[in-house]
């Protein structure tokens, strides 16, 4: 039987700022229409192979792809609750579940332009091994699809633009206006003055074109000698380019 895992999620949410938005882009956006998809719940994501010899060797496989800076943005929390050990980290890049290599960004000039949401929706990856049983098992939940609200980017060679409408509003106001970079063409650094305090999260384009932003909290659980459970709550965002 399957074993039952219990997810706690840690929800987040960008807090939409009253700044106006500016007349131009407006109308670019006025001038257009949101189309929503439906994709599948692992759609362009990895994940390790679900055995007990595997999981590790190609969970670790990916830290290739791992600057500095990058690491530098990856602060846990770690405490022990009644034997537990917990370990939390938001944003995290060392996820059991990735964004899938091959939409990676081989020219970052690639993302430059206007771009819309199709897809927007919170999704919780769960992994667990009982060391008894020598097997993984792994399960998910999506939290939300949210197909109301709308999400357009302005994306240049230097700033990274965001501008939203929250669920049942028609205004459209400032979500993000930032510095950014991708590195290793795969991770989204979202930034101010410094890198250090940077936004980061997986991005890349599909074989459809279309722009995927995953951002992750990660939840580690383990009672040692007993099971370890990891838990990988992503924020997806995919886009299509505004016409």
């Amino acid at each position: 039987m399957k074993k039952k895992v219990k997810v706690f999620i840690f929800a987040t949410t960008m807090l939409l700022t009253s700044c106006g938005i500016p007349k131009e882009t407006l109308q670019r956006i006025q001038s257009g229409k949101k189309e929503m998809v439906d994709l599948p719940i692992d759609y362009c994501n990895s994940f390790p192979t679900p055995t007990y010899e595997q999981w590790d060797k190609d969970y670790n496989s990916y830290n290739r792809f791992l600057t500095r800076d990058i690491m530098r943005t990856q602060v846990g929390l770690t405490y022990d609750n009644k034997g537990v050990q917990t370990w939390l980290c938001t944003p995290a890049v060392r996820t059991h579940v990735q964004l899938d290599t091959a939409t990676m960004i081989d020219d970052s000039k690639a993302v430059i332009g206007d771009w819309r949401i199709c897809c927007n929706r919170k999704i919780a990856y769960i992994d667990s091994a009982v060391y008894a049983d020598k097997k993984i098992y792994r399960d998910s939940e999506l939290i939300y699809n949210e197909k109301d609200a709308d999400v357009f980017l302005e994306i240049s060679d230097a700033k990274f633009k965001m501008y939203g409408t929250e669920k049942g509003e028609t205004n459209y106001k400032k979500a993000a206006s930032k510095n950014y970079s991708i590195e290793s063409k795969r991770f989204l650094m979202l930034y101010g003055s410094s890198k250090a305090a940077a936004s980061v999260s997986f991005i890349g384009i599909d074989k459809e074109g279309r722009l995927i932003i995953n951002t992750y909290m990660v939840e580690e659980r383990k009672i040692k000698g007993i099971y370890i459970t990891y838990v990988a709550v992503m924020t997806q965002l995919i886009f299509k380019r505004a016409i």
